[in-house]
């Protein structure tokens, strides 16, 4: 079977030659089009997958297979189009530094937390000279930390700060989450969006 009956990877590997094949069966592209696009050529999986990435992990991955999209090119094309939509919601919350699939608020507390509140923990430390004590809540907006201090004093005493700071955090808890439900939300509907778009043009 000649090189012209594969258009598609006959044309970058003659630009470039710049695949590369692994055990799977996976040839792997380099141009700059095919950033994130790879090519799986194994048993009965024939197609293009897509991983588009944010935060350090994968914000979104798919198969797009030739036999379900019309064929090797009209397959490239699909999977050109979701990683290229995919990537601009990406990188806008990558700016802000979100993840949907990582979680905004931890579930237990970390073996060092002496109060046994996620998110609030006790401190002594010396500031200029002068020792100081205090609890601290402690939570993340955009992937940004944020904390607020009770310090203890004459005024306050230990057990009221620590409820005040627990207060506190299942206060900032309830908005963080709030925002990431949204924020979830409105992933979804572009996703549901960019599939509706997707199958009018298929029509």
């Amino acid at each position: 079977m000649g090189c012209w009956s594969y258009p598609v990877a006959c044309v970058y590997y003659i630009r470039y030659i710049l695949f590369n094949f692994n055990q799977e069966g996976i040839i792997m592209a380099r141009p700059s089009k095919m950033r994130g696009i790879s090519r799986i050529d194994s048993k009965n999986t024939h197609g293009w997958y897509v991983r588009v990435y944010a935060n350090g992990g994968v914000f979104c991955s798919k198969l797009y297979s030739d036999r379900l999209y019309g064929g090797k090119e009209k397959a490239l094309e699909s999977a050109i189009k979701y990683r290229d939509h995919n990537q601009e919601v990406a990188d806008k919350y990558k700016r802000e530094g979100r993840n949907p699939n990582r979680k905004p608020l931890y579930k237990r507390a970390p073996k060092n937390n002496t109060t046994g509140q996620v998110g609030v923990n006790e401190v002594k430390a010396v500031l200029n000279g002068r020792e100081v004590h205090y609890f601290q809540a402690t939570w993340s907006e955009n992937g940004v930390p944020q904390s607020k201090k009770f310090y203890i004093s004459k005024k306050r005493s230990r057990e009221k700060a620590m409820k005040e700071a627990i207060a506190y955090r299942q206060k900032m808890e309830k908005v963080v989450l709030k925002k990431f439900r949204a924020y979830v939300k409105e992933i979804e509907k572009k996703e549901r969006d960019r599939i509706r778009l997707m199958n009018k043009e298929k029509m």
